[in-house]
């Protein structure tokens, strides 16, 4: 599993009911949370007196929550609930049985409500077993490290260049995921059209976007 700094160590359960009442979720969300997961854990707490390096302009916490499922898969409602409502960075790490994935968002504060967040895209690990998952703590500033827990993450994902920032690298990635179910929705269309004029017309609007993706 993660080899984190011993200073970071907290290990703090956290109620599934806490987040109930504080995040005031919608019952089909409630039954979600019983029926998916086990148990939530407050593992580490990355801060500048935990790892002894700076916060950063945007980063002053990073939390890393340890969920253990009832089953090998989550909802995505679920962590982007947890996600949007508390006030920090979050590295989830999933468990089931010997297995484990880990998610990150790229995560920024909200401009219409203070002190909430907006969760722009999530990335994922495989499935791995515990054990084999790893993650480097990189960066002077929690800002660099939080980046590259998303880079580490996000591996081919995002396509990364010396002049791009991260930020920039994820709305490119967000684009382009778009435009692929674009593109899918688009070819399961024509698949289902009878008329020959209508098909040559949806074939020549497919090709524009599979331009548009290449050029990207």
């Amino acid at each position: 599993m993660l080899k984190l700094p011993e200073r970071t160590y907290y290990n703090k359960r956290i109620p599934k009911n806490k987040f109930y009442e504080k995040l005031k979720v919608k019952s089909k969300l409630e039954k979600q949370f019983s029926t998916e997961i086990e148990s939530v854990y407050w593992k580490h707490k990355l801060a500048p007196d935990t790892l002894n390096i700076s916060a950063g302009k945007n980063v002053q916490e990073i939390e890393i929550f340890e969920i253990n499922l009832r089953q090998q898969g989550i909802s995505t409602s679920i962590i982007e609930t947890i996600d949007r409502e508390i006030p920090y960075h979050i590295l989830f790490v999933l468990r089931y049985q010997e297995s484990a994935q880990l998610w990150i968002s790229f995560k920024e504060s909200s401009k219409n409500r203070e002190g909430k967040f907006k969760v722009a895209s999530y990335y994922c690990t495989d499935w791995l077993k515990a054990e084999e998952l790893t993650l480097s703590v990189e960066g002077l500033t929690l800002d660099k490290v939080y980046e590259n827990f998303i880079i580490q993450i996000a591996g081919e994902k995002l396509k990364l260049a010396e002049e791009k920032t991260l930020k920039e690298a994820v709305n490119e990635a967000t684009e382009n995921e778009k435009l692929q179910k674009q593109i899918q929705q688009l070819e399961n269309k024509i698949a289902r059209e009878k008329q020959f004029n209508r098909q040559v017309k949806l074939m020549g609007e497919l090709r524009a976007l599979k331009s548009k993706l290449e050029s990207s």
